[in-house]
């Protein structure tokens, strides 16, 4: 009776494991978001800005994210398109007014994977930037349009991925950035 009862139990545990794994490995095996020739992913990043330079003086750490369409041109270079949103944290600036830069970004470039999984990144695009001024006297927006030119490196794999950029997109408006964020294979 014992036996019969544990032969059971462990027949179900086995089933439940194998219907477990027929079902993940597969999704696992399709939303890896890898490169290859003709190969698309949409990929999903969280991002956070720290300014440098005189970007400094005028914004705190940003936060944001970007969606990412990337098509493979082969096993080792892949095009993309990105787009984003950046919301830079306030800066108390003299006389009582405090300063808060926020943008949406436009991109086209590539990733050329050196390595599996280690790329480096080239992308061109532009920045829509909008200033919020606000003080005892002062209530104020401002925006601008500036080109931008992301250069970055990162690692992917399993359709995870986590990089690092240094964003150029004006001489005095520089920031760095880091990126986590997961590819869903199309």
């Amino acid at each position: 009776m014992f036996i019969s009862i544990l032969q059971e139990v462990l027949m179900k545990r086995f089933v439940v494991t194998l219907l477990s794994f027929m079902v993940v490995i597969p999704v696992i095996a399709y939303a890896q978001g890898e490169p290859g020739w003709g190969k698309m992913s949409l990929g999903v990043t969280g991002e956070v800005s720290i300014p440098v330079g005189d970007y400094s003086n005028i914004a705190g750490t940003g936060y944001g994210g970007n969606l990412r369409f990337q098509y493979g041109s082969d096993a080792r270079t892949a095009f993309t398109a990105t787009a984003g949103y950046l919301v830079w944290g306030k800066k108390d600036y003299t006389g009582g007014i405090s300063g808060q830069p926020k943008a949406f970004n436009l991109f086209l470039g590539g990733k050329y994977y050196f390595t599996e999984g280690f790329y480096g990144t080239l992308e061109g695009g532009v920045y829509f930037v909008t200033y919020n001024y606000t003080g005892a006297f002062v209530g104020a927006t401002g925006d601008g349009s500036y080109f931008m030119l992301p250069i970055g490196i990162g690692y992917q794999k399993s359709g995870f991925e986590v990089g690092v950029r240094y964003m150029l997109y004006h001489p005095d408006l520089n920031n760095f950035s880091i990126t986590v964020g997961y590819n869903f294979a199309l």
